[in-house]
């Protein structure tokens, strides 16, 4: 093995999932993964930051035949030369070209074995044979229990293996979570004291990587938040007065779809750090009011419950009414906060989990006479910022469940995934991750933070206090195992 890169051989027999542990543990969804046996029919190199590689190697084909020639290996004092031989002698043949493609990084670049098995097929004789032909290089040994199926025969391939490898792991590619992978790692840290120093390194950097990504994961969710609560759409001119229904509606429209397009840009940047590229944002513009944020499906699935909403609602018109006292220097003597928070708390009990109806409206335009306005000139039609109390809460759910989902999704699976509603909050309720889950000290911090944000009233401290409660939120997540509907096997 290379002094200065630590590189492994992933090998095994065919259809036993060594490629989806590479593709796991490099977080790389772009390796070739088959159910054809035999798919993978030459070696792969893969990178993981520039600090070691795995090679995807083809599975045994005549593992018992190429045994017998390579006996002589027990008794030689350089094992590897006999494996070089065998090399020498078959290589470009069609007798042994699986097993030369597969060992030629062991032999020709000292690499450490991570042999891949099937947990859930039977241990047969060509396996003993595999595990024998590894034993004889000599080199590091790790060996993988794979699950593909739901067959369960765990307990003999730990009693074999353990008489072949220096240890032995039970790692589903397609379960594995971030411990799961940095576990794996310090495990072939802890089989050859060379290479220790240079793994024990990578598992301190891909630790700080896990924590940088949560704290963009952060910065992102934040600042959807605070685009959401403030944006608007505005028109202006004197069009308004013949046109203004129609504008209306185009205002509305337009305000759904803005918001809908900034909140789906949020996800796909969630996406992105996590690197799948078989993961999609559910946005269409088409799609916005039947199935998308604005949905009536969206505002009854996410959100805080009647009870929690009315809390909020109280919580934000006090909020509301605080900043007209102190606009007054408090000379309204807190009626205004009284008055806010019990109008709060009624708006949002009326609506409870109901979608808004948006309303176009004219600032600078105020009652006169019965059903009629004074209409101001220059006056400006608007629409938003949206004041429901549990608009936030369905934008903090939603994009929880986007990450919930990430978390929880390995580089091992190929299906295409886009990510609507009813997915997000399934995978919400695997892992409890919904807001009205949160502490009640979090939830009215969150809220306070809100009220300030739709005023234009936030500062700094603020912004780092809401990103500071969702970083807490997204690493306590990180760190649970959902509970599963269904169990996903590591194909190869």
């Amino acid at each position: 093995m290379s002094e200065t890169v630590p590189t492994f051989a992933i090998v095994g027999a065919v259809n036993h999932g060594k490629s989806s542990v590479v593709s796991t543990l490099a977080e790389n969804d772009q390796v070739r993964i088959s159910s054809m046996p035999g798919e993978t029919v030459a070696c792969q190199r893969f990178w993981l930051r520039d600090l070691f590689a795995f090679y995807d190697t083809p599975g045994f084909q005549h593992a018992i035949e190429a045994l017998r020639e390579l006996q002589p290996a027990a008794r030689a004092r350089e094992p590897l030369a006999v494996f070089r031989d065998f090399l020498v002698r078959h290589g470009g043949g069609q007798d042994f070209e699986a097993e030369c493609r597969l060992l030629e990084p062991i032999v020709n670049e000292d690499a450490g074995i991570v042999y891949v098995v099937d947990g859930s097929e039977p241990l047969l004789e060509i396996h003993i044979a595999e595990m024998e032909i590894l034993r004889l290089t000599g080199q590091p040994r790790l060996a993988i229990i794979n699950r593909t199926k739901s067959e369960d025969h765990l307990e003999e391939w730990r009693r074999r293996l353990g008489l072949h490898f220096n240890a032995v792991r039970e790692f589903n590619a397609h379960h594995a979570t971030f411990s799961d992978r940095v576990e794996l790692l310090e495990t072939l840290a802890g089989i050859e004291q060379r290479w220790k120093p240079r793994l024990m390194d990578a598992v301190a950097i891909f630790r700080e990587e896990w924590e940088k990504r949560l704290d963009d994961c952060a910065d992102i969710i934040g600042g959807l938040l605070e685009d959401a609560l403030t944006h608007s759409e505005t028109a202006a001119g004197s069009e308004l007065t013949s046109r203004q229904k129609v504008i209306s509606e185009k205002l509305k429209a337009q305000f759904m779809r803005s918001v809908s397009e900034r909140e789906a840009q949020a996800h796909r940047d969630l996406i992105l750090l996590f690197e799948h590229h078989r993961v999609k944002a559910a946005h269409s513009i088409d799609h916005v009011i039947d199935s998308g944020l604005f949905s009536e499906e969206t505002w009854r699935l996410f959100g805080l419950n009647e009870r929690q909403l009315v809390v909020a609602g109280t919580i934000g018109g006090a909020a509301a009414g605080a900043l007209f006292d102190l606009a007054t220097a408090g000379h309204s003597i807190g009626l205004p906060t009284v008055l806010g928070a019990a109008g709060g708390a009624v708006g949002s009990f009326l609506m409870g989990k109901k979608r808004p109806e948006f309303k176009a409206k004219l600032p600078g335009a105020f009652p006169f006479g019965a059903g009629r306005q004074l209409q101001l000139s220059g006056r400006t039609l608007s629409v938003g910022p949206c004041q429901a109390v549990n608009f936030p809460w369905i934008i903090l759910d939603r994009a929880f469940g986007v990450f919930c989902y990430l978390l929880g999704r390995t580089h091992a699976r190929r299906d295409e995934a886009t990510l609507g509603a009813s997915q997000l909050k399934e995978v919400l309720d695997q892992y409890r991750a919904n807001s009205a889950h949160w502490s009640d000290e979090n939830r009215k911090a969150c809220e306070r933070i809100f009220a300030a944000i739709r005023r234009n009233k936030s500062t700094a401290q603020h912004r780092d206090t809401l990103r500071l409660i969702i970083r807490d939120q997204l690493a306590a997540l990180s760190m649970l195992q959902p509970t599963r509907a269904e169990t996903h096997y590591a194909k190869p």
